[in-house]
């Protein structure tokens, strides 16, 4: 059980990779001003195998997949009829690890989303 834990937490690190690279590279840029990041993304984009992986689908896939992994594992949600009242539980397990590692993938796919979302917004006028 604990191989098959260390394992998933490997995984789910594996998933979030591209996506921690290309967030790193641009906080680096943009909020301290070392361009040598977004130097090397470019490089790197100019093989098609670094394209692949720091694909759309795989940078916002990537943390989703993590994301999903550690929640299957850590919440666990029931439904019951009590008193003729319908109860919804939710119930988290105390996994510090798969904790750390649904927050790192929720954040990432919240900086991921904004970014999307901020970089894509246009004011139009009435």
């Amino acid at each position: 059980m604990d191989l098959l834990q260390r394992k998933l937490g490997l995984i789910s690190l594996a998933f979030m990779l591209p996506a921690l690279f290309f967030s790193t590279a641009g906080i680096l840029d943009a909020a301290i001003g070392i361009e040598g990041a977004n130097r090397l993304l470019e490089a790197m984009l100019a093989r098609p195998f670094f394209k692949l992986l720091l694909s759309p689908a795989v940078v916002i896939g990537g943390p989703l997949v993590a994301f999903v992994l550690n929640a299957c594992q850590v919440v666990h949600v029931s439904a019951d009829m009590v008193n003729e009242e319908f109860v919804i539980a939710l119930s988290v397990k105390r996994l510090f690890g798969r904790l750390i590692c649904l927050a790192v993938a929720g954040g990432l796919l919240l900086l991921l989303m904004t970014y999307g979302f901020v970089e894509n917004f246009k004011i139009v006028a009435r």
